[in-house]
């Protein structure tokens, strides 16, 4: 789950900034047909990345939950494939709900150009919207990832035997 969340961690971040800071132009001047490539799918790499970022750390939240050690390994792995397989779906989904604006106009545009010239305010806006578009498909696709957890553990907890399932506690009644 560590190595996921990393290349997902990694995709998100290199692919925003490319997006953001338009470096497709220079892949496209090293190597053109990888950089027409490169640009004509960074954004949904961008999507699918970010939005697979929300749901494994969901998904991690989810398993720090459960105390119990086949059970929540079961249903990590399951959740996992099940939100890889959903992964077009989310991130679809949640692109269009963080396409919605949560702000109350251009004052950060303004902000950054008042304050770093027209062109380097620009550029920054450019790359500030990036990654903000990014956070909010990550943060939107999170809940499925804890609801995928969820209902694994729910699954698992049903067909396997008594002893096994009541072993699996949750965190605060293991404390108790």
């Amino acid at each position: 789950m560590g190595w996921l969340t990393f290349v997902a961690l990694l995709l998100t971040g290199i692919f925003t900034l490319s997006y953001g800071l338009g470096a497709h132009i220079a892949v496209r001047y090293l190597n053109p047909s990888f950089g027409a490539w490169w640009n004509s799918n960074e954004f949904a790499i961008v999507e699918c990345a970010a939005a697979a970022l929300g749901m494994l750390i969901g998904i991690r939240i989810g398993a720090r939950l459960v105390h119990g050690g086949a059970l929540k390994n079961r249903s990590m792995v399951a959740a996992v494939v099940v939100g890889g397989l959903l992964l077009p779906i989310v991130a679809r989904i949640t692109a269009e709900i963080a396409r919605f604006k949560f702000t109350s106009g251009g004052s950060v545009t303004a902000w950054l150009i008042d304050h770093f010239r027209y062109d380097t305010g620009m550029f920054l806006d450019k790359l500030l919207t990036a990654s903000v578009y990014s956070m909010k498909i990550a943060a939107f696709a999170l809940p499925v990832g804890m609801i995928l957890f969820a209902v694994a553990v729910a699954i698992f907890m049903t067909t396997e035997p008594a002893g096994d399932a009541a072993d699996a506690t949750s965190t605060e009644t293991a404390k108790e």
